[in-house]
């Protein structure tokens, strides 16, 4: 099989997850959220399961951080470590402690949050994440954020803004979102350039696109826990 020009296949790939039909601004979460038709129980309910995912963020920050054996990759790897756990360039408070603060918003305490049980579509993301992580090499494991940072500031977004028009939240009671809407268009950028530098040739791309596909099926079914509340 020949192998794509590294700038093609990051072309390719965002291609297919435009056309996977598991694109997040089409994902019925989103949607309902825009147009204020979600429910706040069933809002409620995504929330406590997303919430497992986003405590789960900073460690796997880490560990792709600490796989990464390339001194300027890692650099900037460590940059998006620390603004996942501690904020800075784009906010004042780590992601996860915006999403409590979001959460609070909505009507769930910190105890519902940390003591909700994960159901099975939270647990099979987080679980794959770290596995792909610790297991493949580092740059493949990183391609899986071109459908996760790749596409998440057009849905976050759209959440944001019906979080502010349809549920009475205030800019700064969603600025998980606004905050993660401009942090993930830089990460985005990030593992476009990790794909071009180092997915390079044919077997490489295959286990890329692999690792795309799946993180495209589990996180539409992370996100659509919201149907079991």
């Amino acid at each position: 099989m020949a192998v794509a020009a590294p700038r093609s296949f990051v072309r390719e790939m965002k291609e297919e997850i435009s056309s996977s039909g598991l694109v997040l601004t089409q994902h019925p979460l989103v949607q309902g959220v825009h147009q204020g038709t979600l429910d706040v129980r069933q809002l409620r309910g995504w929330a406590t399961q997303d919430s497992h995912y986003r405590r789960a963020v900073p460690r796997l920050a880490t560990v792709r951080y600490l796989r990464c054996t390339d001194p300027v990759f890692q650099r900037k790897l460590g940059g998006v470590m620390t603004e996942e756990a501690e904020g800075g360039q784009y906010g004042q408070a780590g992601h996860y402690q915006l999403f409590l603060k979001f959460a609070g918003s909505i009507g769930l305490t910190e105890e519902e949050v940390w003591n909700s049980r994960m159901l099975a579509g939270a647990a099979a993301h987080i679980y794959w994440a770290e596995l792909i992580a610790w297991t493949l090499p580092w740059f493949v494991a990183m391609s899986a954020q071109l459908a996760g940072e790749g596409q998440a500031p057009a849905a976050v977004m759209m959440m944001n803004e019906g979080l502010q028009k349809h549920y009475g939240l205030s800019a700064e009671d969603s600025s998980f979102f606004s905050v993660h809407g401009e942090a993930d268009e830089d990460h985005g950028s990030l593992v476009e350039e990790i794909i071009a530098t180092y997915i390079v040739t044919p077997e490489l791309q295959d286990q890329a696109r692999a690792v795309i596909k799946r993180k495209l099926e589990l996180q539409w079914d992370m996100w659509s826990t919201f149907e079991a509340y």
